[in-house]
């Protein structure tokens, strides 16, 4: 064999060697979404929680007539709802730990709250601090989205005029009921600011 033909069957195998070889392909990167199509979004659009109360943010997408005034309105109306509900679970943390209070402070055997009484006030509480139109909030900032004229709202409650909402309301719905009868009560009243003050820590 001759120096050509060994080159030429090396070639060959060589050939045959790298069409069998598996490929590398490289593993696409997941892209980074957020909910606003550009990066100078402020940063409560995608963490809207704050340490001195609670807050949320509503949207509001650009109308067809162009109406700025509705589109405000809107937006704080979709904030508004979203705060609410926040602060529905806060009122029920602040239920929860004052039942617990309670509870134990009734452990010498004397009549403990009825459920109903109690449930009568949590749905007391949450008419007066919620359904008045959230008294006591705020707009902290507005944004529109230059890529598609969405309106941003960001509301918020801080947390010493939620604390005096609930305090007053639940104060004024558990005396109704001590007038109506359920003595009981009288206890929660005791712990009052305790459980409002455990229920900082519980959901937002």
């Amino acid at each position: 064999m001759n120096i050509s033909k060994t080159l030429t069957i090396s070639t060959a195998l060589f050939g045959l060697l790298a069409c069998g070889a598996p490929t590398t392909v490289p593993t696409p990167v997941a892209p980074v979404t957020t909910p606003t199509t550009v990066k100078s979004a402020p940063s409560w659009i995608d963490n809207e929680e704050i340490p001195d109360g609670l807050a949320a943010t509503g949207i509001a997408q650009a109308n067809i007539m162009g109406d700025k005034s509705l589109q405000r309105t809107v937006a704080l109306s979709d904030a508004r709802t979203k705060l609410a509900g926040k602060l529905r679970v806060r009122v029920q943390a602040m239920f929860s730990k004052l039942n617990q209070e309670v509870v134990t402070a009734s452990a010498d055997g004397k009549k403990p709250i009825k459920s109903q009484a109690m449930q009568r006030v949590i749905e007391n509480v949450e008419r007066q601090i919620i359904n008045q139109d959230l008294q006591g909030t705020s707009v902290r900032q507005w944004w529109l989205d230059p890529a598609d004229n969405n309106l941003y709202c960001f509301v918020v409650m801080t947390k010493d005029t939620m604390d005096k909402a609930m305090a007053g309301a639940a104060q004024s719905a558990i005396r109704k009921e001590i007038a109506q009868g359920e003595v009981s009560l009288n206890k929660a009243l005791d712990k009052l600011d305790a459980a409002i003050a455990s229920s900082d820590n519980g959901p937002q």
